[in-house]
């Protein structure tokens, strides 16, 4: 299998940094666990990034980095945060911070950002507040208009790198009545503040990542001049959601790295542990954890890939598919740690030991990509009341099929090029478009044309368009129960249990279709493994069972290839995803 070329970069860093288990390297399992006793800020980590050229992706190829394809950056942060999460997480909180301005703000204030990141130096931004958390609209920070400027006060609470950050950015109320436009963004430049402006918080003490600085800011009277603005007064609501369909998305990348280690790690114990004459991994229950698994992290890297290429492909669709991937990934990664856990048996539990106590520091760690910069129940949030949106236009739209039939073309077909990144394509609301779940059914019919291929086990193609029209007929069936319960309980329904779980079912149908439409789009150039399909079965009966009141029996065939493929990844130093990238090879000592 030729590795797609947007993965070129991740591999070249996981040869840079080297053999995680080699407790001399500095971004080892050793390290991580010894810094995290410590709560102690990974600094080597972030300098030997930096050498590689890592920062260099966070800034725009327009303002003179390397940052082209998200794809590729998706790939980078699950490299670094296979090894330690903290480092992924506080090394991708410059990107978080700094998106704002690379979506609103001045040819000026890019390249004050760019000049900073390429220079090794922090962002930070405040956006929450302790007695608001998410709810951006009751911001009480307040900045006021005054002679060439304005006056910033109030506190911000939980925010990545706020001592370390050059350059902060700051979500405010700038009209008293505040409403959608009432608030704004400023870019505030440390090295021109007198440190009386402002005054810091104590770092918080978290149950993870405890090596990241998570702290608050507190400003007093802080003035700051005219072109500290980002994107034009009262435009901070706006851009503030339109660039958290981006960092939603990029933040998922963080957990699915650790969720890879995390089986690695059990999958080496359940090799090795012999238990009544077998191995761990040959008991049938503890095989079936650890393949289930394998499975979850497929899944999870089909969503990564449809979601990070959409971003250039169909960004003004990104309020639903952000919102998919932000919910779905995190959550089934808690589950996944908790049911690996069970395998690993006591030592999930020891600060020490197997892998230098490696797994107890990412049970701790994965939360975070659940509660943190938006949590799973915002995401359905930001989902449900599209919910009528989307059947509606599903149902309408059918004259522009081959349009969007070229869209997830190249969304999905790895190979093909993507356009740029256009961030003034992106739409708070995605008026109903969903081309990735909305194109499924009319999808099914180029199945049919596979019966001729060779290469092709009829009974998995079967099983496939089977499960591929199940799910087609969910989405249906979802559609009508929102239409009647909208019909019958009106505005009441809205945000209620009910709504929102249908916006969970959206997740997993949408899900379903991203798994589909990868596997048609790359059957012949992703391995024999991936071309076989018999994942899919897999997957889509996964996503399906969360949906269904009964399961359905499928081939026990299937899942012992699965179980084969994974021990074929680990034996081989490759990842558990859908494109096995080249892991830093084990050294013998």
């Amino acid at each position: 299998m030729q590795l797609p070329e947007q993965y070129a970069a991740a591999e070249e860093l996981e040869r840079f940094l080297g053999d995680p288990s080699n407790p001399e390297e500095v971004l080892s399992f050793k390290r991580a666990v010894e810094l995290d006793e410590r709560e102690a800020y990974p600094e080597d980590a972030c300098t030997l990034l930096n050498r590689w050229g890592c920062n260099k992706f966070l800034v725009p190829v327009a303002r003179g980095g390397k940052l082209a394809s998200y794809e590729e950056l998706y790939a980078l942060i699950r490299t670094v945060s296979r090894r330690d999460m903290t480092v992924g997480t506080t090394y991708l909180m410059n990107y978080i911070a700094s998106c704002p301005v690379w979506v609103a703000g001045s040819p000026e204030q890019q390249r004050t950002l760019a000049e900073l990141i390429e220079n090794g130096d922090q962002v930070a931004i405040g956006l929450h507040e302790k007695e608001h958390g998410n709810d951006l609209l009751a911001c009480e920070v307040e900045a006021t208009e005054v002679a060439n400027g304005y006056r910033l006060a109030g506190e911000k609470w939980v925010i990545g790198n706020p001592k370390r950050g050059t350059v902060l950015i700051i979500y405010a109320r700038t009209a008293k009545a505040g409403g959608p436009r009432g608030f704004s963004l400023f870019l505030l430049d440390k090295r021109n503040l007198p440190a009386f402006f402002y005054s810091y918080l104590p770092k918080f003490k978290t149950h993870g990542v405890r090596g990241h600085e998570m702290g608050g800011i507190r400003f007093h009277d802080c003035i700051v001049p005219d072109d500290a603005v980002v994107g034009g007064l009262g435009a901070g609501l706006e851009i503030a959601l339109k660039s958290s369909q981006i960092t939603r998305t990029l933040v998922t990348a963080t957990c699915l790295g650790a969720a890879d280690t995390a089986l690695r790690a059990t999958l080496d114990f359940a090799l090795a542990r012999n238990l009544y004459g077998r191995t761990v991994f040959d008991i049938p229950h503890a095989r079936s954890t650890l393949t289930d698994a394998f499975l979850d992290l497929l899944i999870g890297s089909c969503l990564a890939t449809s979601t990070t290429r959409s971003l250039h492909v169909v960004p003004e669709q990104m309020s639903v598919i952000a919102a998919v991937i932000k919910y779905l990934v995190p959550t089934a990664i808690d589950q996944l740690m908790r049911n690996v856990s069970v395998v690993l048996g006591a030592r999930n539990y020891l600060r020490e030991g197997h892998w230098w106590g490696i797994f107890q520091k990412l049970v701790r760690d994965t939360p975070i990509a659940s509660v943190g910069h938006y949590s799973s129940v915002i995401n359905l949030s930001h989902l449900a009341p599209q919910l009528q949106q989307l059947a509606k236009h599903r149902a309408t739209v059918t004259a522009l099929e081959e349009e969007r039939r070229l869209r997830l073309e190249k969304i999905f077909c790895l190979t093909a090029p993507l356009p740029a990144f256009e961030s003034q394509q992106l739409l708070v609301n995605g008026r109903g478009r969903d081309d990735i779940l909305q194109g499924l059914e009319s999808a099914v019919s180029q199945l049919q044309s596979l019966t001729a291929v060779a290469d092709v086990d009829l009974e998995v193609l079967e099983r496939i368009i089977a499960l591929t029209e199940e799910a087609v007929a969910a989405m249906k069936l979802d559609e009508q129960t929102l239409a009647g319960c909208v019909a019958q309980y009106g505005r009441s329904f809205h945000g209620s249990p009910e709504h929102f779980e249908l916006a969970r079912r959206y997740c997993l149908l949408h899900a379903a279709a991203a798994c589909f439409h990868l596997w048609v789009h790359n059957r012949q150039q992703l391995g024999d493994f991936f071309a076989r399909g018999e994942w899919l079965v897999l997957a889509l009966d996964k996503l399906l069972t969360n949906l269904r009141s009964q399961t359905i029996p499928l081939q026990h065939r299937y899942r012992e290839n699965m179980a084969h493929e994974l021990l074929r990844l680990y034996r081989e130093d490759l990842l558990f995803s859908i494109v096995p990238l080249q892991l830093a090879l084990k050294e013998k000592r």
